[in-house]
């Protein structure tokens, strides 16, 4: 009986195997006849227009590795904080003019910038490549996006957010390792915030806030970091300069995107990756990317997503960016290890839309307190 049995286990082993084979015959030329037909009209269009992140690096690993995998399709990358690239969008749209086929940036950026002048088409339809389109490939098997429809931001960075920077001259990681150090008087006037309203890393940081604290501590905490601190700003990359100086002792809400560039060229300042009475977020920092509607280049365009999202995409990406990427087969030798979430560390999703929006209550002190 039990030979029985394994025989006939067997049997259905091997009829499944044959049936997956024939279902990937039959799909295979499928994806492939769309891809060619994709080229094809991609390099008649002759190049794609990305409105991605600031910085010398990601610009040029996304240049140069793109142009090395399609020659025939150029690239023209306009790097830039991302609620400004969507600001000079929303401008150009207004004036009837489209320019640029793909974003590549913030989510805060994406959902509320973007998503409310209607710029975005649905990421997913234009996934050919089944590296891209098959689940095994990603975390937590499934393609991950932060619109609430799960159609147009799709997230490819998932990481600890860096809640604080620091002068390691002037400061020990044990003075500002719990939130309220940071109200002690010696750090009076030696504090630089990243300015939490427009969309950007000081946006998520001060909604985290408020949410680990709750809308009555967060208030009254808003009010007295907001006294303490020597200057709010909007330039990430001076930021982050001026705390390497020594101008000032602190930042807080680094844009990890730019402090990460920053650290691969020398600059030195201390991070603190979590603090520890109430932990950090978890932030696509700018890894999400977005398929602009009306685009000059709509083909090229779907060329380019799906190079992002494929393995070298995403290493080029990494790499370039010292992100934690969503694909399970990008190495992660090259990444500092307090970027990966630790098991059972407390950690809010910063990235959904639905914590994306603020509650008019925290946007009506923010306006009062950081208003200009």
């Amino acid at each position: 009986m039990k030979t029985i049995t394994s025989l006939r286990l067997a049997a259905l082993g091997l009829l499944s195997v044959a049936w997956h084979l024939s279902a990937s015959a039959q799909t295979a030329p499928e994806w492939q006849e769309r891809w060619h037909q994709l080229l094809n009209q991609a390099k008649k269009e002759g190049k794609v227009v990305v409105l991605g992140p600031p910085g010398e690096s990601v610009r040029e690993a996304m240049t140069r590795d793109f142009s090395n995998a399609f020659p025939d399709i150029g690239i023209e990358y306009l790097g830039g904080r991302s609620g400004e690239q969507a600001t000079r969008l929303k401008a150009e749209r207004d004036a009837g003019i489209y320019s640029a086929d793909v974003f590549v940036g913030g989510t805060t950026t994406a959902n509320t910038q973007l998503k409310p002048i209607r710029a975005q088409d649905p990421v997913q339809p234009a996934l050919i490549l089944p590296e891209v389109t098959d689940p095994r490939n990603w975390r937590d098997r499934r393609l991950e996006f932060s619109d609430k429809e799960g159609l147009y931001n799709l997230v490819f960075v998932n990481q600890l957010k860096t809640p604080l920077i620091f002068n390691p001259k002037q400061v020990k990681v044990e003075e500002v390792d719990e939130l309220y150090d940071l109200l002690q008087p010696r750090w009076k006037e030696k504090i630089v915030i990243n300015d939490p309203l427009p969309s950007g890393a000081g946006n998520v940081t001060f909604r985290w806030i408020w949410q680990v604290l709750g809308p009555e501590k967060a208030r009254d905490y808003y009010v007295k970091i907001r006294a303490h601190a020597g200057a709010v700003d909007r330039d990430q990359r001076r930021q982050i300069e001026w705390v390497a100086q020594g101008k000032y002792a602190l930042l807080l809400g680094p844009s990890d995107g730019v402090l990460y560039q920053l650290l691969q060229r020398g600059i030195r300042v201390g991070v603190l990756s979590e603090f520890k009475d109430y932990g950090t977020s978890i932030t696509a920092s700018f890894g999400s990317v977005s398929l602009l509607n009306r685009a000059p280049h709509p083909n090229a365009a779907r060329v380019f997503i799906n190079w992002l999202l494929g393995k070298d995409g995403q290493t080029a990406w990494s790499k370039a960016m010292d992100h934690v990427s969503r694909r399970t087969d990008v190495p992660t030798d090259h990444l500092p290890p307090y970027q990966t979430p630790r098991p059972g560390g407390r950690y809010w999703i910063s990235h959904t839309e639905e914590n994306v929006e603020r509650s008019e209550a925290e946007e009506k002190i923010l306006k009062q307190l950081f208003g200009r």
